[in-house]
């Protein structure tokens, strides 16, 4: 694993794996050993209470604070104007979505590459997003 896109094609490609021949995998599936090599640029999002219940030490620029246990909406506006819809295509496609955005982080716009990873427990209701996120670039917010 090496660059940000291959990282997260990696990730998806273990989401296939866990799937098999379902729609979605579920949470349970996941052993901490299997995304051990994404830990830090993960967050796992419980969609019934709107929640983050993991947050990687690496997206706490991302969201702009640690924010496991917070609740998405209590987040940074322009966070939540992000992740809101990307997380909602997801659980609204059930199959994983793939996009850049970009946020100003101590006065520098930084790009990141994400990837939402719908997970079920019954393979046809969306009760989870894993999502991974990496930068791939940054430039001063004033340019």
């Amino acid at each position: 694993m090496g660059r940000p896109d291959e990282k997260l094609s990696d990730l998806k490609a273990l989401w296939n794996r866990k799937r098999g021949g379902l729609s979605m995998p579920a949470r349970s599936q996941f052993a901490t050993r299997d995304l051990q090599p994404w830990y830090g640029n993960l967050a796992l999002i419980d969609l019934s209470s709107r929640s983050i219940r993991l947050c990687g030490t690496n997206l706490i620029s991302r969201f702009g604070r640690d924010a496991t246990g917070w609740d998405i909406a209590s987040l940074d506006e322009a966070v939540v104007a992000s992740v809101t819809p990307y997380i909602d295509r997801a659980q609204a496609a059930k199959a994983p979505i793939e996009d850049v955005h970009n946020r100003i982080v101590d006065g520098y716009l930084v790009s990141y590459r994400e990837l939402a990873l719908p997970l079920s427990d019954d393979a046809d209701h969306v009760t989870m997003i894993l999502f991974g996120s990496y930068p791939i670039g940054a430039r001063p917010a004033w340019q």
